[in-house]
């Protein structure tokens, strides 16, 4: 690891840890912030009482999912158990009973967690798992007004947004240096080239950095894990409907509707629409999201039960920039490719994408220390386009460039997983091990038609200018398709040495079967691989502790070649060090790790041909990273994060040694925060945000930058009843900037952000 991240990283701890923990005025507000929760709480349970609401308290079982995916042992942390007081005078005695406080509004649960258990698979706190775990929660998304998949990770360290597929809404990202486009949704892999997901259905997203393939096998990306938890079902009734409005003729309404049928039983249904006109001149999309979603709670047994359907019409295929080195010359808003009637014979880009998911989970309590889970996904996801790429590397520096048109395409994209685990804890010596014991099969198949293509020229400077003719209709013939099934057992156990220090092992054995198919011939390989980690936990104090972690994950190439090529799988290693830190009674939580991370064996697109597969020799990453969360006061929230990012190529047939790998500031940073002054103003919440980068690589091979930014967004709100109204001003001051990477198709094109964006939301609570 590189000595200077090292050596800040000390510096940092050896700062924090030998000042005092605030001081006896912030003890002193704590304590009175207690006191007022603790008399809400109360007040909450007489209410509940009053209106004659039975809630359960007894159907949450240790070690069981929840309806909002929160464990059993965390219920503490979203519900509290509230003595209620009897009133003076005649009395009728009733049954002894608890009432459980739980937060008025699903979306008010705060800015502060302290697990991510469909990540880690466990119900332990993160402060006792050693690795570097961010979980950005649903009231941040609300409060920032979120709407597109790409804003959902801007406030975690060592991760920025990268261009999607033709503008497709999928999920795409760049953690710690190195590109994901496969993410997991509620512990389960799938492939966001072509898989759409709305916003509205994402109760928190969770977050490991660097390779987790003890837990996941052949993950998407060996730079970190992102996980989106979908919304459950609650144990209470709720609905809420939202319609907010913005600049650019954006339209978007949306519900989420929870009821309680009785008898273990919950339904909840979420719900959106969203019409947009963008800023992109002719551009525009229309989108529709429906996610039901039912629960039963049993005695020791529970099952839920989540589908999701997403629709993503769009009426062009936007690429956004070529990604040449005079970029900053051309348009922002203009679409760089065929509109319709542009060429009588030839139809217009655009993009339609379907996504269709289903998930089954059962916790069933074998004993007071013992669960097994069984869960099972399937998702289908198509995309139908016609659309105009730009072939960067015949560009000649003057005005004009070649595009090619590919037509009336067709991409799946489809799988389907079973998970069975195991866990649990045994004492051996007096020592405690929380075991971890599963299985998983995985199949994911990705293809392509060949589509019939055709060439033109582009004047990139005047938008009326084109090439008179196109070149001559290249028919395209038959399909390729790659297909790769996992079969995978693991064990994991965190073992507690003493109350301050834990140790983490964690193996998992693979066995990889890929399969490229085309309308030609089949080539197949087989591959096992093992997947370690190792870590530590040493507990300094109660509101500081240090962690430590290495391992090694394999992640299969499912190759989408021409040439039906096979490839071995990515191998990426990691070594880490760091600190977490709580404050105010763990409602303000801190990470700060330095790592160093090497991949090799990677694939990626050959420079002179973007259909065409290659591997690439060995990256590496390193560099260190603080992630800030939750409440310095009760009205005063934060999440804030920097990350230092170091990513090059170190050895390579194609690309230059020594050269940056592109989207990767070497200096990121952001900070949210809201604060509600509460009295005369009760109500009323005021925040905003900033968000900075400085520059980076724009290709590799590296040739020209993309330029530093800071960027400013602003929210006011104020609740009222059952109104919620708020206003947010994003980019404040109309920043421009650019983002790509290997995701935005290899680098060949850029996005421009969003001009100046104002939007309106208004909320009933049902």
């Amino acid at each position: 690891m590189e000595e200077s991240s090292i050596t800040l990283l000390w510096v940092l701890l050896g700062t924090a840890l030998s000042n005092p923990l605030f001081g006896a005025e912030e003890n002193r507000v704590v304590k009175e912030e207690q006191d007022m929760r603790k008399t809400s709480a109360l007040e909450q349970g007489r209410a509940h009482l009053a209106q004659g609401i039975k809630m359960r308290s007894d159907s949450i079982m240790q070690g069981q999912e929840t309806a909002d995916g929160s464990e059993g042992k965390d219920a503490g942390q979203v519900a509290r158990d509230v003595e209620v007081a009897v009133p003076t005078g005649y009395v009728t005695q009733l049954p002894a009973m608890t009432v459980t406080g739980a937060p008025a509004y699903p979306e008010s649960s705060g800015y502060t967690t302290n697990r991510a258990n469909s990540l880690t698979r466990t119900d332990l706190p993160l402060s006792d798992i050693p690795a570097s775990i961010q979980v950005v929660p649903h009231e941040v998304l609300r409060d920032r007004a979120v709407t597109q998949p790409g804003q959902l990770l801007e406030n975690v360290s060592g991760v920025q947004t990268e261009a999607s597929y033709g503008g497709n809404h999928g999920m795409f990202f760049n953690i710690r240096g190195f590109t994901t486009h496969s993410s997991s949704r509620d512990g389960f892999q799938y492939n966001g080239n072509l898989v759409t997901r709305d916003v509205q259905n994402i109760e928190r997203i969770e977050v490991m950095k660097g390779p987790s393939g003890t837990l996941y096998g052949g993950v998407g990306s060996l730079g970190g894990q992102v996980n989106t938890v979908s919304k459950r079902p609650l144990y209470y009734n709720y609905g809420a409907i939202n319609l907010l409005w913005g600049n650019y003729q954006q339209w978007r309404p949306t519900f989420d509707i929870n009821r309680v049928l009785g008898k273990g039983f919950s339904v909840r249904l979420n719900g959106a629409y969203e019409n947009n006109g963008t800023f992109r001149d002719g551009g525009g999309f229309e989108s529709y999201s429906l996610a039901p979603a039912i629960s039963w709670q049993g005695e020791k047994t529970s099952v839920t039960l989540l589908a999701e359907y997403n629709r993503f019409d769009q009426d062009l295929f936007d690429f956004g920039l070529p990604n040449l080195p005079n970029f900053r010359h051309l348009s922002r808003t203009r679409y760089f490719g065929l509109r319709k009637g542009d060429y009588p014979d030839l139809p217009g880009d655009s993009g339609l994408n379907e996504t269709y998911v289903g998930t089954a989970i059962l916790h069933h309590q074998l004993s007071q220390t013992w669960g097994l889970r069984i869960a099972t996904q399937y998702h289908r996801a198509t995309q139908d386009s016609t659309q105009s790429f730009p072939d960067n590397y015949l560009y000649t520096g003057d005005n004009k460039l070649h595009f090619t048109h590919y037509m009336n395409g067709h991409e799946w994209s489809r799988g389907h997983a079973v998970q069975a685990e195991l866990r649990g804890q045994v004492y051996t010596w007096n020592f405690e091990h929380n075991l971890l014991f599963g299985t998983e099969y995985r199949k994911i198949v990705n293809g392509f038609n060949n589509t019939d293509q055709t060439s033109f020229v582009l004047d990139l400077f005047d938008p009326g200018m084109r090439s008179a003719h196109h070149e001559p209709i290249i028919p395209g013939e038959g399909y390729n398709e790659g297909r790769g099934d996992d079969i995978g057992i693991y064990a994991q156990d965190l073992l507690t040495l003493t109350s301050a220090v834990k140790l983490l092992a964690g193996l998992r054995l693979d066995r990889f079967h890929n399969e490229a198919k085309s309308s030609d011939y089949t080539n197949s390989a087989n591959q096992m691989a093992l997947s370690w980690q190792v870590g530590a936990v040493w507990e300094l104090n109660p509101t500081a502790a240090l962690f430590t972690r290495v391992g090694r994950s394999h992640s299969p190439n499912i190759t989408r070649s021409i040439d039906a090529s096979v490839f071995n799988a990515e191998v990426g290693t990691q070594k880490e060090i760091g600190a977490k830190f709580n404050f105010f009674d763990r409602r303000l939580n801190a990470t700060l790790a330095a790592y160093k991370l090497t991949r090799r064996h990677i694939l990626t697109s050959d420079p002179n041909d973007p259909l065409r597969n290659i591997l690439a020799g060995r990256q590496s990453s390193h560099g260190f990273e603080l992630d800030v969360s939750g409440e310095l006061t009760r009205r005063w929230k934060v999440i804030a994060s920097y990350a230092y990012t170091h990513a090059e190529v170190k050895a390579d047939g194609f690309f230059p040694v020594g050269d940056k790998l592109p989207d990767v500031p070497r200096h990121s940073g952001n900070l949210w925060t809201t604060y509600e002054p509460g009295g005369v103003l009760q109500g009323l919440g005021v925040g905003g945000g900033i968000y900075a980068a400085s520059s980076r690589q724009a290709t590799l091979p590296n040739s020209h930058k993309l330029g530093a930014y800071v960027r400013m967004d602003t929210t006011a709100y104020y609740d009222t009843g059952n109104w919620h109204a708020q206003f947010n001003v994003n980019n404040l001051f109309d920043t421009k900037y650019y983002y790509g990477g290997a995701s935005g198709v290899y680098n060949y094109t850029l996005i421009p952000n969003p001009p100046r964006t104002f939007l309106l939301t208004l909320s009933y609570r049902l």
